[in-house]
């Protein structure tokens, strides 16, 4: 017992010198914050954590408004762990504090999953194989904050580019594909 507390102790007095916050940050709409809880999974030293940013009831007004809460990881691939946890939507507690759902998908999936994510050049693709359901430009809008923030968290991912079932751009309505260009 003794030395389990001391090696529980050890490793957060080496985290808090290393800087490393075992708390989420604040939440973000573009590129400012307001005042909203965030959830947090206790830290282990065999998992990575990884934000995901979910739409909150002020989302409704501010459609670009989202906020984090935290997950942890074990696998390398954090991208695709952070976009399989937003598709998974927030827990029964996190949505008592009001963080919604942004992704909802109807029919069946074109390449055996939900999803393709590709990161090039600083660049993530995100191809969906199922049809994205939206009600309108306000969903739209939660779901392109909702994956942008989640995947640039990632110091390798500057900029992100949503794909439909059939690799044009997801919600263009133009027909196009402004997002390739």
């Amino acid at each position: 017992m003794f030395n389990l507390r001391n090696s529980l102790f050890s490793c957060l007095a080496i985290a808090t010198l290393a800087g490393i916050s075992l708390s989420a940050n604040g939440p973000t709409n573009a590129q400012s914050a307001g005042n909203a809880a965030t959830t947090t999974v206790a830290a282990t030293t065999s998992t990575k954590p990884v934000k995901v940013f979910f739409p909150t009831s002020r989302s409704q007004q501010d459609f670009s408004y989202v906020a984090p809460v935290v997950r942890r990881t074990q696998t390398q691939g954090v991208a695709q762990f952070a976009i399989e946890q937003l598709i998974a939507g927030p827990t029964s507690q996190e949505r008592q504090q009001g963080f919604r759902a942004p992704i909802n998908f109807q029919g069946s999936s074109n390449c055996g999953r939900d999803f393709k994510l590709a990161v090039s050049t600083g660049v993530a693709k995100l191809q969906f194989c199922k049809q994205v359901v939206s009600g309108g430009i306000g969903d739209d809008a939660r779901i392109k904050s909702s994956i942008s923030a989640t995947l640039k968290q990632f110091s390798s991912i500057s900029s992100v580019v949503l794909l439909d079932r059939n690799g044009n751009c997801l919600n263009d309505q133009s027909g196009e594909n402004r997002c390739l260009r």
